[in-house]
């Protein structure tokens, strides 16, 4: 065989584990997908009652998600039946989105959210952010840095019921893994 065919068969079981992975905990591999956005958008409306306190609780909750009490956060910050998207997983049920954060605040060294502007139009609010974290993956440190923004909707106690992510996940997350962030920063420098 050669090394490219080599190198291929290694991405392609890799990101078949990553993809198992994720759906046996309960959530879907995703990118962006409109239609199930749009469709979440009139599934939650949201209310304007409790955002300012809802903005509050989540920016305390991802500010730090090395904080040992993370899951009693996540699960006070979102309601129970919801719709996130972080461009890796899409979660419609709280349990499985607060397994899923303690996981990743598990897996981290160092962790932070900083939001640098919040607007509102509405029951919709946006937050812009930049995020830092630091962890190791099979014996290599990994320090990534990346900005992104959320769209939030809160119900009226300030619970989230809409959460959509839009960063760029491949490169501040994938391209950092081993053999993973090979093919994910050749393919970017192809583009």
């Amino acid at each position: 065989m050669s090394r490219r065919t080599i190198r291929t068969l290694v991405f392609i079981v890799i990101a078949s584990l990553i993809t198992i992975g994720c759906l046996a905990r309960g959530g879907t591999m995703s990118n962006f997908d409109e239609s199930e956005y749009d469709g979440a958008m009139q599934r939650f409306q949201g209310s304007t009652e409790a955002i300012d306190e809802g903005v509050q609780a989540f920016v305390a909750a991802y500010g730090d998600l090395t904080q040992a009490d993370l899951r009693e956060r996540m699960t006070a910050l979102y309601a129970p039946e919801l719709y996130f998207n972080d461009t890796i997983h899409t979660f419609n049920d709280r349990e499985a989105l607060v397994d899923y954060m303690s996981r990743t605040g598990d897996s981290l060294e160092q962790s932070s959210v900083d939001v640098k502007q919040v607007l509102r139009d509405g029951n919709d609010v946006f937050l812009r952010w930049s995020m830092e974290f630091r962890s190791s993956v099979a014996g290599k440190d990994i320090h990534s840095r990346s900005i992104g923004m959320t769209h939030l909707r809160f119900d009226g106690a300030g619970r989230v019921v809409l959460h959509q992510d839009f960063w760029d996940s491949g490169h501040a997350l994938y391209a950092q893994l081993p053999v993973v962030g090979f093919f994910v920063r050749r393919a970017h420098n192809r583009m």
